[in-house]
């Protein structure tokens, strides 16, 4: 186009006249004729190589190599090796091709009002569900986890033989509730699904008397609706460190009881990547404060080196430790 305009007005043709056929204006034409030099630009926020080299080798580490990325990120920033935010460590493992994408499903919206409503009202959730598991005899053993929400704190997984009855589910959501201390303290209303041990007259009874409130259900063959329970029954089914089989009911108590330990002290994405237990200890915030504090001192840094390669006369020592202290 530049090289027609060009030739037209070697042959006589006005350089408007000639633009305004092609169908641009002057100023337009005079810029594409003369474009000005790019100068390559280096993002100051860049990571820096110490830092994606810690990244990298923090995740080859056999330590790491059956945990989700998210433990990689908590690692990084409590150990001091590296700090940086989760999508940057997710995009340095993925450029090394060590991560695999997941695409994410919307939840559709509906007029139904569901139990994050009684969350953002200031609810504290008391949800409960069972599964089944077979040992190796052919013994069903129906595991009964009762959790607390918004904390997401794990407080006792109980059972059940061949069925499950409003008495089983009784007794483990006692256990789960003698281990709470303070229970005013969390205006707590229970959360199930429209099971028949679930809707149980001793059931709603015992939290009628306890918790002075009704039973907050799902809707019928809904189970989105009680999803923190279904994603905790398949990571007690499906955790990397559940056993292939089991020979016998103590085999399943005790990976119930080393469940409740590993789920409770490790972080959950829906928490900021903090645990259950710093959650439940009201330590939520201050570790994601701290992990905040950490990043801008980490980009503070990264602005400073960034100086310091694209301006070799840069030597104002206080402010660059002005910077490493913001």
């Amino acid at each position: 186009m530049v090289l027609a305009i060009k030739e037209s007005i070697l042959k006589g043709v006005s350089q408007k006249t000639a633009c305004s056929i092609i169908g641009i204006d002057t100023r337009k034409y005079r810029r594409w004729a003369n474009p000005k030099p790019l100068n390559p630009r280096t993002a100051w926020n860049k990571i820096l190589p110490h830092e994606r080299d810690a990244v990298i080798q923090t995740a080859w580490d056999e330590r790491f190599w059956d945990k989700p990325i998210s433990h990689i990120y908590v690692y990084g920033n409590d150990s001091g090796r590296f700090f940086m935010s989760l999508s940057s460590v997710y995009r340095i493992l993925k450029s090394q091709k060590l991560v695999k994408e997941q695409s994410l499903k919307r939840k559709r919206q509906t007029s139904y009002i569901d139990a994050h409503t009684l969350l953002d009202n200031g609810f504290s959730l008391l949800c409960y569900d069972a599964t089944r598991f077979v040992t190796n005899s052919g013994l069903k053993v129906w595991a009964l986890p009762v959790f607390l929400l918004p904390s997401r704190f794990l407080l006792h997984i109980g059972y059940a033989v061949n069925g499950v009855n409003g008495a089983d589910l009784e007794n483990a959501v006692s256990t789960a509730l003698s281990i709470l201390p303070n229970i005013d303290d969390f205006n707590l209303i229970a959360h199930s699904d429209r099971g028949s041990a679930m809707k149980a007259d001793c059931v709603k009874k015992l939290i009628k008397n306890t918790l002075n409130a009704p039973v907050h259900y799902g809707r019928p063959h809904t189970p989105d609706d009680e999803p923190w329970i279904e994603a905790l029954i398949k990571n007690l089914k499906y955790h990397r460190d559940v056993p292939d089989s089991f020979n016998s009911l103590a085999e399943l108590n005790d990976w119930f009881a080393k469940f409740t330990d590993i789920y409770n002290n490790e972080p959950h994405s829906a928490l900021s990547y903090v645990s259950p237990m710093q959650a439940l200890l009201g330590l939520k915030d201050s570790i994601i404060s701290q992990r905040k504090s950490n990043l801008a001192l980490a980009k503070s840094q990264r602005y400073v080196s960034w100086l310091n390669a694209n301006s070799p006369c840069f030597s104002d020592r206080s402010l660059i430790v002005s910077l490493s202290t913001t």
